[in-house]
């Protein structure tokens, strides 16, 4: 290896972006992937150590195999073509040895996506490994790591190291999205793709007072019959009051009785009650999507707030103003996010990288899935969940 500054993304000298060296996006990397996972792990059941260790450790090592000569040569030169040696392999190598199999699966997958571990396990000494260039990663290893060392610092052993975390796939999905959330985030960054990482204050409190003052207004406007008004009023106020310790609720309120305000009064004290990030509303349809998200940004922004920011419409039909504004969405970081119930389950259960970057922002969240009857029976809801 040349004693050249290593390189992790190439320049584009046409568009004016400069290379971006390793030791750089490392950095960036492992700072957004930890602020991830911790603020993830705050509503995690178990040990929140191990996975914020498993998490740290993909990040630190997801690229290592781009220190390779070969790989070095064509992001000097710019080059569109693919990296000679796939550079996947060395981070799975380094963490497979020492029995660090999460952050190894992580590493594996942030590119391709995440393996099947059965089917993975079934090609023993070549579990997470490319075969085609094992071997030479395994005689170079201590090379990549020495040059890692130069510029990064020195990889020192696992404080969480587990052989067997027991998570469920739901829950390596989640520690796997904070890691490409990371990895893509800066990329994108970086080549001017997308801006920082955004945030909007959730203040709930204050959303939940102009939600109340919100729907009086539509009573006193309303020219519904009396019956009708007094069915709206006792449906908000059954929900807004309810407990907000149950995890799990079916509103059965029919079809103009005020389900779009009253449910959200709901998640609203549910959210303050228990600290939460955010509040989705999956939806099965489009229109009844940018009905309900009129509906909210109405009645749950804030003097002085941008309304794309605070209520998000996230859908393949969702026109933005700005790329800022479709990251917000596309990203799940607004406080409120309506969604498709397509878009939300297949997050939930798709291996895909692009896909998963976003679920790390779903815990932490109160969820209303409107149109449930279409789903599951509600008592298979709680092993649905996980």
């Amino acid at each position: 290896m040349n004693n050249e500054v290593p390189l992790a993304h190439s320049a584009k000298p046409d568009k004016g972006i400069p290379a971006q060296t390793y030791a750089e996006h490392i950095a960036a990397v492992l700072e957004r992937a930890k602020d991830n996972v911790s603020a993830m792990t705050q509503y995690f059941s178990g040990d929140a150590r191990v996975l914020q260790e498993a998490v740290k450790r993909a990040a630190l090592l997801h690229d290592l195999g781009k220190l390779d000569k070969a790989n070095q040569v064509v992001l000097e030169k710019g080059s569109k073509k693919h990296l000679p040696l796939n550079h996947v392999d060395a981070g799975t190598t380094y963490l497979s040895k020492g029995k660090e199999y999460e952050a190894a699966f992580f590493v594996y997958g942030h590119h391709i996506g995440l393996c099947s571990v059965p089917r993975e396990a079934k090609r023993e000494k070549l579990f997470l490994r490319d075969d085609k260039i094992h071997e030479e990663v395994d005689q170079k290893l201590s090379d990549y790591l020495a040059k890692h060392t130069e510029w990064c610092g020195k990889v020192e052993e696992s404080s969480g190291k587990v052989v067997n975390s027991g998570w469920t796939g739901l829950a390596r999905r989640l520690a796997f999205s904070c890691l490409v959330d990371g990895d893509y985030g800066d990329t994108a960054v970086h080549y001017g793709g997308e801006t920082g990482k955004q945030s909007v204050s959730q203040r709930w409190k204050e959303r939940l007072e102009a939600l109340d003052a919100y729907a009086q207004d539509l009573q006193k406007e309303s020219h519904a019959s009396k019956e009708r008004k007094a069915q709206r009023q006792k449906t908000y106020k059954t929900c807004r009051d309810a407990d907000t310790q149950p995890s799990l609720y079916a509103c059965d309120s029919p079809v103009g009785t005020g389900k779009t305000t009253a449910v959200m009064a709901h998640l609203l004290r549910a959210a303050i009650d228990k600290e939460l990030r955010h509040i989705f509303v999956v939806l099965p349809y489009t229109n009844i999507i940018k009905q309900s998200v009129d509906v909210y940004r109405k009645a749950l922004v804030l003097p002085g707030e941008y309304p794309e920011k605070v209520v998000a419409e996230h859908h393949h039909q969702a026109d933005f103003s700005s790329y800022d504004l479709r990251q917000h969405a596309t990203l799940w970081t607004a406080p409120i996010i309506v969604t498709t119930a397509v878009q939300f389950f297949e997050t939930l259960g798709t291996n895909h990288p692009a896909q998963l970057r976003k679920l790390h922002e779903l815990p932490g969240s109160a969820i209303f899935l409107d149109e449930a009857h279409a789903a599951i029976p509600t008592w298979l809801w709680p092993q649905a969940w996980r």
